[in-house]
């Protein structure tokens, strides 16, 4: 495995974070240097990078990605910040081809469309296999309203690499759906969790705490979960919700908490620390992941890793290995509410779920995929050989 030399194309790395596509590259680094595997990294920055954890040669560039306009825009198309994005990703096909031409490696992992440009570009030149793993797409990001020149890199990207990874069986399907690529050309390899990192302290059971974690956007359907709050806040005068993150749509969702009169019930709390998100999964009664889209969902597994009791979108590709956590439709408010209201008031009978979710967890390890990776950069290797 060791002599396989993987050049990882990356957008996100903590604490530069947005979302799951930074716990992913970092996660896997981590993942493949533990086993011996020599990992270069691009990424768009190198400022507040923690290498102690992570052994990897960083080849930083210049192509700060301080506008995260794929999942972050307003429903109004704004062409200053689509083309400051375009902008941005060619300046980091640019600058990656530049600094990486006397550098040695076997093969080219992209992460999402954001860095697919530059992977085919790398293949063009060099001949290495490419790998794409794509972590979601456009049309689900952006509830059915898709930017055109987006798909289309989504295209390019899948139809270009050699392999693609997704990260469920539900967005490999969609991906097939969607560009026409052949089924066998795609790659099932589920995120996974670092447990470890995770712990549960509990609380004095006052306020009883609710728990969202992650971006305001519409594929999040958060505006369910504040709906299904309104029946656990009138049924449970102790209840809280703590919502924690950021996007373009926090001030419609706080415009709802005040039009249900939950203004004092729901908390926001913009973003956050990693060390303080993780301490917020360990006092939570319950966690609530209601997206409408979600091709993984990684936070789930952090609040699961946590002993917290979770509930899950039935849309979510967490939902496909997960057994022992509670799966509800994003849209019906009631039975989500009926979900809560049953995991507050029976503590005894959720920490068993909740501990036989943390036993499956053992299952769900960064290392395992990570070997699944080494296979595929194996494959690719020999077939180009």
């Amino acid at each position: 495995m060791a002599h396989i030399r993987p050049l990882i194309l990356g957008w996100e790395f903590p604490p530069n974070s947005v979302g799951g596509l930074s716990t992913h590259t970092y996660e896997l680094t981590k993942a493949l240097t533990k086993l011996g595997v020599k990992v270069k990294v691009v990424l768009p920055f190198k400022e507040h990078i923690d290498m102690d954890e992570v052994d990897f040669e960083l080849i930083p560039i210049d192509s700060l990605p301080d506008v995260y306009t794929l999942s972050s825009r307003d429903e109004t198309f704004d062409a200053n910040l689509y083309n400051n994005l375009f902008e941005r990703i060619n300046r980091y096909v640019y600058n990656t081809v530049k600094l990486t031409s006397g550098a040695e490696y076997d093969v080219i992992h992209a992460n999402d469309w954001l860095t697919a440009r530059a992977g085919l570009e790398l293949k063009k030149l060099t001949g290495k296999p490419l790998i794409v793993t794509i972590h979601s797409t456009e049309f689900g990001r952006t509830a059915g309203n898709p930017w055109n020149m987006i798909e289309e890199e989504e295209r390019k990207a899948v139809e270009g690499a050699d392999a693609v990874v997704t990260v469920s069986q539900r967005l490999k399907d969609r991906l097939v759906e969607m560009y026409k690529v052949s089924a066998d050309k795609i790659r099932v390899i589920y995120n996974a969790i670092d447990k470890s990192r995770y712990q549960r302290r509990g609380h004095s059971g006052k306020p009883k705490i609710v728990l969202y974690t992650g971006r305001l956007s519409v594929q999040k359907g958060v505006d369910h979960l504040i709906r299904a709050f309104k029946i656990v806040a009138d049924n449970d005068k102790s209840a809280l919700l703590y919502i924690v993150g950021t996007g373009p749509e926090m001030k419609s969702l706080i415009d709802l908490s005040i039009d249900l009169n939950l203004q004092d019930r729901v908390h926001f709390f913009g973003k956050v620390p990693d060390d303080e998100i993780e301490y917020l999964y360990s006092i939570a009664d319950v966690y609530v992941m209601p997206s409408i889209y979600e091709p993984f969902g990684i936070v789930a597994l952090e609040a699961m890793a946590s002993r917290t009791p979770t509930i899950i979108s039935s849309e979510s590709g967490v939902a496909e290995i997960i057994n022992n956590a509670l799966k509800v439709d994003f849209w019906d408010s009631e039975q989500m509410a009926d979900m809560i209201l049953g995991i507050l008031r029976y503590p005894e009978m959720n920490k068993t779920i909740s501990e036989e979710a943390y036993k499956e967890l053992s299952y769900i390890t960064w290392e395992e995929a990570a070997k699944s990776f080494l296979k595929l950069y194996k494959e690719l290797i020999k077939s180009t050989d």
